[in-house]
C-alpha cells in the first residue's frame, strides 16, 4: 500500500511540474524570411532549450530512483526493528539461564541491534531527503525550460520589432519582456528550493554515516581477540553502506545540483 502510495504521490508531483509554455508567443513563420545569420540569438536559446530538456529528462528519472529506494530503506528498517524484538527475546532467555557469559553475550547482541535499528532510521531519513531534493530538481528544470522558452520568444519579438513585423494588433516587445522576466524569476526560485533541499540531503547523509561508523566501531570491539563473539544472526545489515559524497548507486547527485551559492544552468 505505501508503495502505491509513493508511486502515485511521486507522478502527481511530476505532472504538476510540467507547464505548456510560455503564454504569449510568435509563429516562426513570421521570420522566415529573415536570414539565418540574424537568428543567432534564437539559435543558441534552443541549444540551450535542447541541453535542458534532457537535464529534465533526467532529472525525473533521479526522481522515480529515489522514490524506490525510499520504498528499499523502509524495509530495512522494518527488518532492523524485528532483529531488535528478536534480541530482546534472547536477552530474556539468556536471563533465565543465569548463565553470565550468555547473559554478557546476548546484551552486546542487543545493543548491536538497536545501533543498527538507529543508522537504518537514519537511513530511511536520507532517502527522505533525498528524494525531497530530486523532486525539487525536478520542479528546477521544468522552471528552466520555462524560462528559456520565454527567452527563444523574446528574441523572437525583439527580431520581429526590428525587421518592422507586427504579428499581431496589440504586439508590444515589452510584454515578451515581462513574459521573460516573470518566468526567470520563477526559475531562479525554484533554484534556491532546490539548492536548500540539497543542504538537507547532505546534513542527512553525515548523520547516516556518523551512525553507520559507529555501527562499525561497535562490530570491529565485539569482533576483537578477547571480545565478546557476535550472536547469529549479527551480520551487517544489507545495503547500509555509509555514503561518501553521495555516491550511492543511483543516488547520485542531480545535474546542475551545485551547493548554495553556486548555481548550475542558470542563464
Amino acid at each position: 500500500m505505501r508503495v502505491l502510495f509513493c508511486s502515485i504521490l511521486l507522478g502527481s508531483v511530476l505532472l504538476s511540474g510540467c507547464s505548456s509554455g510560455p503564454k504569449y508567443k510568435i509563429d516562426d513563420a513570421l521570420l522566415a524570411d529573415v536570414a539565418p545569420g540574424e537568428k543567432s540569438q534564437m539559435l543558441a536559446i534552443q541549444s540551450e532549450l535542447n541541453q535542458a530538456t534532457e537535464e529534465k529528462n533526467k532529472s525525473v528519472s533521479d526522481a522515480a530512483i529515489a522514490d524506490k529506494e525510499l520504498t528499499v530503506a523502509d524495509a530495512e528498517y522494518d527488518k532492523t526493528k524485528a532483529d531488535v524484538n528478536m534480541a530482546k527475546a534472547e536477552q530474556s532467555l539468556a536471563e533465565s539461564t543465569k548463565d553470565l557469559n550468555r547473559i554478557a553475550a546476548a546484551k552486546q547482541n542487543l545493543e548491536q541491534k538497536q545501533l543498527a535499528k538507529d543508522v537504518a532510521d537514519a537511513k530511511v531519513d536520507y532517502a527522505k531527503a533525498r528524494r525531497s531534493q530530486a523532486r525539487a530538481q525536478v520542479d528546477f528544470a521544468e522552471q528552466r525550460l520555462v524560462a528559456l522558452q520565454a527567452r527563444y520568444e523574446q528574441s523572437k519579438a525583439q527580431l520581429a520589432a526590428a525587421k518592422g513585423k507586427k504579428p499581431t494588433a496589440d504586439f508590444a516587445v515589452s510584454t515578451f519582456d515581462e513574459q521573460a522576466t516573470s518566468a526567470q524569476r520563477k526559475a531562479d526560485d525554484a533554484k534556491l528550493t532546490a539548492d536548500r533541499r540539497q543542504l538537507d540531503a547532505t546534513q542527512a547523509q553525515g548523520k547516516y554515516n556518523q551512525l553507520f561508523q559507529k555501527l562499525q566501531m561497535l562490530q570491529g570491539a565485539q569482533m576483537a581477540p578477547g571480545g565478546m563473539q557476535p550472536q547469529p544472526g549479527m551480520q551487517q545489515q544489507p545495503g547500509m553502506q555509509p555514503q561518501p559524497g553521495m555516491q550511492q548507486p543511483g543516488m547520485q547527485p542531480q545535474t546542475g545540483m551545485q551547493p548554495m551559492g553556486q548555481p548550475a544552468g542558470q542563464h
